[in-house]
């Protein structure tokens, strides 16, 4: 791995062997509908508040993705997760069944890229063979962190965002030759590996750049698109 001038290029090109999504109703009436692993009409998810949906939806995140990897739990050395809550309190609950060494990031919008980079490191450092990224986030819980809860009634203004409900999980992996070493090492202590197939039909990560932090005092909780766009504008340029 190369540090140039900021950016990190990848020398092993960890892949993307795994990944799911979870989305909501709104989000099932835009056109990624297809492509999402499943649909969550009910904003509770069959829980009795918002936030523990949120934390729901993350955890079936992981799991789907785990599942369509025909991975293990014992077979992720790290997971890298985040919401918008305060203290990461979806994915800390989202993950804590999984017992999977667990590292809360908190990056907003983000947090899946942040995710997956830390995870990439991970894998190129050869500190971890597999290593599992997720975010969510769920438009009622934010809207009562970060402006008004919706029981409230308050009216939203044209420039109002509406949050995502939603959650991604991706699974970051070393290349087919090394995770193939470590599975014929490992194999006297573990019952079930999965094949590791070759890399030619899987995403990799070939770098990764760190954002800058630019601030022009936008204070408008209703415009984040606004106090987001100067720091695009610089990475841009």
């Amino acid at each position: 791995m190369q540090n140039c001038n900021g950016t990190l290029l990848f020398e092993s090109r960890p892949r993307i062997s795994a990944f799911a999504s979870v989305a909501g109703k709104k989000e099932a009436q835009g056109p990624l509908r297809e492509d999402f692993d499943r649909i969550v009409y009910d904003s509770y998810f069959g829980q009795d508040t918002f936030e523990k949906a949120e934390t729901e939806m993350m955890r079936t995140a992981v799991e789907i993705a785990l599942q369509k990897g025909e991975m293990m739990r014992e077979e992720i050395d790290f997971a890298f997760c985040g919401d918008l809550l305060n203290q990461c309190v979806a994915s800390s609950f989202a993950m804590r069944g999984f017992g999977i060494p667990y590292i809360g990031i908190y990056g907003a919008c983000s947090t899946m890229a942040l995710g997956l980079m830390m995870a990439a490191v991970t894998v190129e450092s050869g500190a971890a063979l597999r290593s599992v990224c997720a975010a969510s986030s769920h438009y009622c819980t934010a809207e009562r962190q970060y402006r008004m809860p919706l029981e409230y009634g308050s009216q939203r203004p044209p420039t109002a965002q509406w949050t995502v409900t939603g959650s991604g999980a991706c699974v970051i992996e070393a290349d087919s030759e090394k995770a193939k070493r470590r599975s014929d090492s490992d194999s006297a202590q573990k019952d079930h590996r999965r094949t590791v197939f070759p890399n030619t039909q899987m995403p990799y990560i070939r770098a990764a750049r760190p954002g800058v932090i630019t601030d022009f005092a936008v204070t408008d909780q209703n415009n984040m698109g606004a106090a987001m766009a100067p720091a695009n504008v610089k990475m841009g340029t």
